[in-house]
């Protein structure tokens, strides 16, 4: 019944086909284009990073159409896999999945590749890519990273500790005001539904409009930390994040990985057997 009541006004197009078309570009037309440009160090890497950072920044906006017609499209995404809805918050990925997966480069201190001092650096580098299979500039680009960006990083998560926790607060608010406010409408008509029907929906129309807001608001968050963590890194560094983001995003629906998943998933009616 809430979820119909949600639907304020449906949308001519579900936000479900938009997104498989959204997935599909990212998996077969832009991901592999940024593979391809990452691995040959090719002069268009700076616009294929552009091409997809673009797609996501589309996708944000889109997502930001959808709520505005039927925010009940992503308070109940039921066409979401299972793997998918563990890392979904106010509509999509949680906006600390960004700066997680930057503080992966960044703390990765992987020395193996480093080569002999004995080796002359002008020869190594031009022949970085035979030798380990990657070019130069790719393999060096997470190496000592500036302390501007290390800083900046900072700032951002720093923004999120803030911003987070409040727009948690104004959901738990909205529908702590919503839960009150039926309740109270339901005993006093006693239980009919014909009488408490539009007193429901005038109570879930007042609220809807404060959950639509925050999720706005949520999705201008994301926005806001995927375009910093692309100005605020090199062109190789953003084409390795921006690979891992759609990677992660890839590896979610994967057929093998999802069947395997819901395969281990322990029952909810199981007890368990962890020591607490």
């Amino acid at each position: 019944m809430l979820k119909a009541l949600f639907a304020r006004k449906k949308s001519s197009r579900p936000f479900k086909d938009y997104h498989s078309e959204w997935f599909n570009t990212l998996k077969n037309t832009l991901l592999p284009l940024l593979r391809s440009s990452i691995s040959d160090s090719v002069p268009t890497l700076f616009t294929h990073v552009e091409m997809l950072h673009q797609h996501f920044q589309s996708y944000y906006e889109a997502l930001d159409l959808a709520a505005s017609h039927d925010v009940s499209q992503l308070l109940f995404p039921y066409w979401r896999n299972s793997l998918e809805k563990p890392f979904l918050w106010l509509g999509d990925l949680h906006p600390y999945l960004f700066t997680n997966l930057l503080r992966s480069f960044l703390e990765d201190t992987d020395e193996e590749e480093e080569t002999d001092d004995e080796f002359n650096a002008d020869v190594v580098r031009e022949n970085y890519k035979y030798l380990f299979g990657k070019p130069w500039e790719v393999a060096m680009a997470w190496k000592n990273p500036s302390r501007n960006l290390t800083t900046r990083v900072d700032q951002i998560e720093c923004g999120l500790r803030l911003m987070v926790p409040a727009l948690v607060d104004r959901v738990r608010n909205a529908q702590a005001g919503l839960v009150e406010r039926v309740a109270e409408d339901w005993v006093r008509y006693q239980g009919r539904k014909e009488a408490a029907r539009p007193v429901i929906v005038e109570a879930v129309e007042a609220k809807m409009e404060e959950m639509v807001s925050v999720f706005l608001d949520a999705n201008r968050m994301r926005r806001s930390v995927l375009a910093e963590i692309i100005s605020a890194t090199s062109v190789y560094q953003g084409a390795l994040f921006l690979e891992g983001l759609a990677q992660f995003l890839v590896g979610l629906r994967d057929p093998q990985l999802l069947a395997q998943f819901e395969s281990c998933q322990m029952p909810l009616n199981k007890p368990s057997r962890i020591a607490l």
